[in-house]
């Protein structure tokens, strides 16, 4: 039986508007696992809920994104005897088979994350294949354990204790974007395998939009895009250069986009002169 420390994070919601709240709660009352709850709302939450001994509620008013909520949550649980940390935002949907999976599925030391189907719509958006430069030609790593390198977005994903040990907690430099991108590159430099579970979750990705994205928002996604290949995945550098180039001529031929392709442009030639 696996010990499992659950982390989720909460930005301008109720708990009861948190999609995974009613199971989560049904967990902690038969003492199935331990839970974070981390709120980045400018205003905190009081729920009774939150005064169980299993849990615990932390209210960052200063909206720090994941990557300080993760590494609390692994603080918490490497204190105690856990196995897999798992990490959740609001948005996506648990079920009650993948829950039991985590706790009940054997779990190799060569594993360094447990990683569902995650699906938006009717959509499977997470895991891929991120042995090749990650665009909307997507390709889906098979059931089981792989060795080979992916990336799945944080949310749903049950990261190994030892594993977060050897890459030394969750990188603050992508407080909230690429912070999954990094992490799987990590877990797979360091040899880790990833096991995936044939379970589907649903996660709501409508806040990715560009019908909704505020430029303040792009921004952050943008700058934390080009670290990552900067910075991290440095073979696949020119493969980014080209993708912001022809991403700035599709989004100034979008109505929905142009307002993005000036900033994307500034990005691309300010990427590309960093490798000239």
């Amino acid at each position: 039986m696996n010990r499992l420390f659950v982390t989720i994070v909460m930005y301008e919601r109720s708990w009861q508007e948190a999609s995974a709240s009613p199971l989560l709660e049904k967990a902690v009352k038969n003492q199935q696992i331990q839970l974070l709850v981390y709120d980045n709302s400018p205003q905190s939450h009081d729920e009774p809920f939150f005064q169980h001994p299993l849990v615990t509620y932390f209210h960052d008013p200063a909206n720090p994104g994941l990557s300080k909520a993760y590494n609390k949550g692994f603080k918490s649980a490497s204190s105690g005897d856990f196995d897999l940390l798992l990490l959740l935002d609001q948005d996506t949907e648990l079920t009650k088979a993948y829950l039991n999976f985590l706790m009940t599925e054997t779990i190799g030391t060569e594993i360094g994350a447990v990683v569902p189907l995650i699906y938006s719509g009717t959509t499977q958006v997470s895991p891929v294949l991120a042995d090749r430069y990650i665009n909307r030609n997507l390709a889906y790593p098979a059931i089981g354990e792989q060795k080979q390198r992916i990336m799945a977005i944080n949310s749903g994903t049950a990261v190994t204790l030892a594993a977060i040990k050897k890459i030394g907690g969750f990188n603050d430099a992508f407080p909230l974007d690429f912070l999954d991108h990094w992490l799987f590159l990590r877990l797979h430099q360091e040899g880790f395998r990833f096991l995936i579970a044939n379970q589907k979750l649903n996660h709501d990705l409508s806040v990715m939009h560009y019908k909704t994205m505020t430029r303040e928002r792009y921004e952050q996604i943008l700058t934390s895009e080009s670290k990552f290949y900067r910075d991290f995945d440095k073979e696949k550098k020119k493969e980014h250069e080209k993708q912001l180039f022809f991403r700035t001529i599709k989004q100034a031929l979008s109505p929905k986009m142009c307002r993005f392709s000036r900033r994307t442009w500034k990005e691309y030639l300010s990427f590309r002169k960093d490798h000239l």
